[in-house]
């Protein structure tokens, strides 16, 4: 075998880390305030990042809190705002490391089938009639693995429904300021009253994933209790990374950063879907305008039973789509093509290689 080319992992591509800017800032940071930096920061985080952040975000210090990854902070809320046995709603596919978070805890997570322009919301009143879930924890930009967006329809009667069936929204936003093309959406939070509202996002896509800082806003309550856990568990969230990212931020390289991040995906996403509208014309698939990914339902007659395996003899290892679902079943002809790590010609290649073992 030559060089397996892998079309499994939805990581940052390692030539978009801005390693000078990074290697300044944190020097940075170690002069101004090192002593701060490195001692116990307590949850919710370095003081002079929450305070940003929160500006951004034109909200009260008090609904914030970093913790290390967006994903602990979602165990964390399992811990504090659910108890086994509880119901919760999930898109299907979702993200298979929330689904395992969820099964952990002992929760009852129902998937609702995700369409083109969001969930199907047929199959979300019907199961709204029939469980009462805690929260609905969804990935209305770019979703991971399928890349769908939500239309702003879905956002707002997902709202109105967070509010009739009294559970709240989860809204996972790390990939959302990777837009490429077209217009953004608000936030479906904002669409929430606040007491219905957690949010999270990361900066793992637009500075790097090694830093391990996630972010949740939203109803101070909750976000009280998140604190708290949090604090128990390790008193405070890794700190220095967090000064870095404060001082990144404050020398204004955030904003170019982003832009040169966007430019060097924007053709990577365009060549994934000219391959693909070029060569599986009966593949069912998103047009993504941002994210990592594109989630194809391969023809009927694929299964990734025997295609992994044969892709694999092939020089392609690829993402076993049935761990997206909670039905594993539901994902034998789902394929997530992660373009962000390969360069439009190695894109170009791997599908060439891969297509061909594919029923059309």
């Amino acid at each position: 075998g030559g060089v397996m080319i892998n079309l499994t992992r939805g990581v940052p591509a390692p030539e978009s880390y801005a390693l000078a800017e990074f290697a300044e800032c944190f020097q940075k940071a170690m002069e101004e305030d090192g002593a701060k930096a490195m001692s116990y920061v307590a949850s919710p985080g370095y003081e002079p990042l929450i305070h940003l952040i929160a500006d951004q975000e034109k909200i009260n210090v008090d609904q914030v809190v970093i913790g290390n990854g967006s994903l602990e902070l979602l165990q964390f809320l399992t811990y504090t705002e659910t108890q086994p046995g509880d119901c919760v709603f999930v898109e299907s596919p979702s993200y298979d490391r929330a689904n395992l978070l969820m099964k952990r805890r002992g929760l009852n997570p129902i998937g609702i089938p995700l369409e083109t322009d969001g969930v199907d919301l047929n199959v979300l009143q019907d199961a709204l009639k029939k469980h009462q879930p805690k929260f609905f924890y969804l990935i209305p930009d770019f979703q991971n693995p399928m890349g769908v967006t939500y239309s702003l329809e879905k956002r707002k009667t997902i709202a109105e429904l967070a509010q009739k069936y009294h559970f709240f929204v989860v809204e996972d936003s790390p990939y959302r300021s990777l837009r490429y093309v077209g217009q953004d959406l608000p936030t479906l939070s904002s669409f929430v009253p606040p007491e219905l509202s957690v949010r999270m996002t990361s900066y793992s896509k637009t500075l790097a994933p090694g830093l391990r800082m996630g972010v949740m806003m939203g109803n101070p309550e909750i976000i009280k209790r998140v604190k708290k856990w949090a604090g128990d568990t390790y008193i405070g969230p890794v700190s220095p990374t967090q000064a870095l990212t404060y001082q990144f931020i404050k020398s204004g390289y955030y904003e170019p950063n982003l832009k040169k991040i966007k430019e060097l995906y924007a053709p990577r996403l365009a060549k994934a879907l000219e391959v693909l509208d070029r060569e599986l014309p009966g593949a069912v698939y998103p047009r993504p305008e941002g994210g990592f990914f594109i989630g194809v339902t391969l023809p009927e007659g694929n299964d990734m039973a025997t295609l992994i395996p044969r892709a694999k003899e092939a020089g392609i290892n690829i993402t076993d789509g049935r761990g997206f679902y909670l039905n594993p079943e539901d994902g034998k002809r789902f394929l997530r093509i992660p373009f962000c790590g390969l360069k439009p010609a190695e894109i170009e290649e791997a599908l060439g290689q891969l297509i061909p073992l594919l029923v059309k």
